[in-house]
C-alpha cells in the first residue's frame, strides 16, 4: 500500500486523489458543537452538506448531536414527498381522506427509516470490505441524515423525486470519500449504485401508498 501525499490516504494500484481534505481538527473549529437547541445552526449544516462542503460533513461525522436534526430533516423530507404525491393524487385538500394520509405517512416514516438506515449501513460495509475504508457507521449517518435535506426536493413536481435521488448520491459520495476515506471514484460508484437502489425502493414505497 502507498500514502498519497497530498490527501493521506492509502492506495493500491490506482488512486482517484481528492486533493487536501478537512482535518477533524479543521472542521471541528469551523462547525463547533452547539450547546443546548440549535435547529438553525444545523439547518445551515445541512445546506453546506448539500454544497458537497467537506469540512461540513467531517464536522457532522464526529457529533452525537447530528443525529437527532439529521433525522428530524430527513423526516420532513419524507412529509413533504408524501404531501406532494397527495395533492398531486387527490387533486386539492377537499379530496384527501386525512385519516388515510395519516397512515400512509406512518408507514412511510417507519419503514423507510429502517430502509434508509439499511443504505447507509449497507454502503458502509461494502466500502469497508472492498475498499478499505476506515470511517465509522455511526460517523457516515450522521453526515448523511444531515445531508438528506436534499430530498426537500421531492415536493417539486415531476422531477423534483429524479433530482433528489441525483443529489443524493453526490452527496452520499462527499460523505463516503471524507468519512471512509475512500477514493472519489469508489464513492460515486458504490454510492450511484445502492442510492438508485435504494431510491427506487422509497419511492415505490410512497407510490403504493
Amino acid at each position: 500500500m502507498e500514502q498519497c501525499p497530498v490527501c493521506g490516504r492509502s492506495y493500491g494500484v490506482t488512486h482517484s486523489c481528492p486533493g487536501p481534505v478537512a482535518t477533524e481538527s479543521f472542521a471541528a473549529a469551523k462547525w463547533p458543537v452547539p450547546a443546548g437547541f440549535a435547529p438553525v445552526r444545523y439547518f445551515r449544516q445541512a445546506l453546506a452538506i448539500a454544497r458537497l462542503d467537506d469540512a461540513a460533513v467531517m464536522a457532522a461525522s464526529l457529533d452525537r448531536k447530528a443525529v437527532l436534526y439529521g433525522w428530524s430533516i430527513w423526516v420532513l423530507g419524507q412529509l413533504l414527498t408524501v404531501a406532494g404525491n397527495l395533492w398531486a393524487r387527490e387533486r386539492g385538500l377537499a379530496e384527501i381522506k386525512w385519516a388515510v394520509a395519516l397512515l400512509t405517512v406512518l408507514f412511510v416514516v417507519l419503514l423507510g427509516t429502517i430502509l434508509v438506515l439499511a443504505q447507509y449501513g449497507l454502503c458502509h460495509l461494502l466500502a469497508r470490505w472492498w475498499f478499505g475504508a476506515r470511517g465509522t457507521y455511526a460517523g457516515v449517518m450522521r453526515a448523511l441524515l444531515l445531508g438528506s435535506i436534499v430530498t426537500w426536493l421531492g415536493v417539486v413536481p415531476y422531477v423534483g423525486v429524479f433530482i433528489a435521488g441525483l443529489w443524493g448520491v453526490a452527496v452520499m459520495m462527499i460523505v463516503f470519500e471524507d468519512v471512509d476515506g475512500i477514493g472519489r471514484l469508489r464513492a460515486f460508484g458504490l454510492s450511484l449504485v445502492i442510492g438508485l437502489i435504494f431510491q427506487a425502493l422509497m419511492r415505490a414505497l410512497i407510490v403504493a401508498r
